[in-house]
């Protein structure tokens, strides 16, 4: 399937007006189910669907182990995710309802407070440590993601492990970015709590608290952090690092993880 599509514009440049071709990112709704129960719809890129729901179900803590899972059903746009044991309904109602809840900008203010708490007991203790170069290097990995230099439409998200790149992933939408990059390294069975997320987004608390679910200790963004975003990384043990630009970054939170 195609992720990109070519759309007509009317392109105004240097007081000349003429009509031309564009490269436009595609979004295809991603249905997931949990042992046959409907959970949520995402749209979303049209490539790394199954990792975009197995890194949901993780991100957003409904599954804990991929040990859970017996089967992933693929259906073109309908996911079904098979677990040994049931997931609680009420569970799954949830976190449908805070993924709606949530704004562009992060949660409001009672939600955000309540998610806190809940992934308090979940303090990342990882004593893993990056060079700041090695910061810049990972950064500079997301700069070369294809459909943001076609289209500037797409958010971009990589995971590296121990030093090593993992994974990246382009999506409309900066969660989807990181559930797919979080689904490949699940896939990968590989050691979250020695590992890096890297993101293009700015980093509000329903983001940080991604990393906070999968244990990944630092989290390095190109953009801003939001308010929400530092005190969920402050509470939950993870090191924030935020406007990763050529030679300079910001250590919000946990710095003594980055060597200088």
């Amino acid at each position: 399937m195609s992720i990109i599509v070519q759309a007509k514009k009317i392109n105004m440049h240097s007081k000349t007006v003429k009509m031309v071709n564009e490269h436009v990112v595609m979004e295809d709704p991603v249905n997931i189910y949990v042992n046959d129960n409907y959970v949520i719809t995402l749209l979303a890129t049209p490539e790394f669907k199954k990792e975009l729901v197995l890194g949901w179900l993780f991100d957003e803590g409904v599954l804990q182990s991929f040990d859970e899972v017996t089967e992933i059903i693929d259906n073109q746009d309908i996911f079904n995710v098979k677990t040994k044991d049931p997931i609680e309904e009420e569970k799954l109602r949830v976190v449908s309802v805070s993924r709606l809840l949530t704004t562009a900008c992060g949660l409001s203010a009672s939600k955000f407070f309540d998610t806190i708490s809940e992934v308090s007991n979940r303090y990342v203790k990882s004593n893993y440590k990056v060079k700041a170069s090695n910061i810049i290097q990972m950064m500079q990995k997301i700069d070369k993601g294809k459909l943001f230099r076609l289209t500037g439409g797409v958010h971009v998200a990589a995971l590296f492990n121990e030093g090593e790149f993992i994974a990246l992933a382009e999506d409309i939408g900066r969660h989807n970015s990181i559930d797919k990059v979080v689904g490949i390294g699940i896939l990968k069975n590989i050691n979250f709590a020695n590992s890096v997320l890297v993101s293009s987004g700015r980093q509000p608390a329903d983001m940080v608290l991604k990393a906070v679910r999968m244990g990944i200790p630092i989290i390095a963004s190109r953009a801003a952090p939001i308010r929400s975003g530092i005190i969920a990384a402050e509470k939950n043990g993870v090191t924030l690092v935020c406007f990763v630009r050529e030679q300079r970054m910001n250590v919000y939170t946990y710095p003594d993880r980055i060597l200088f």
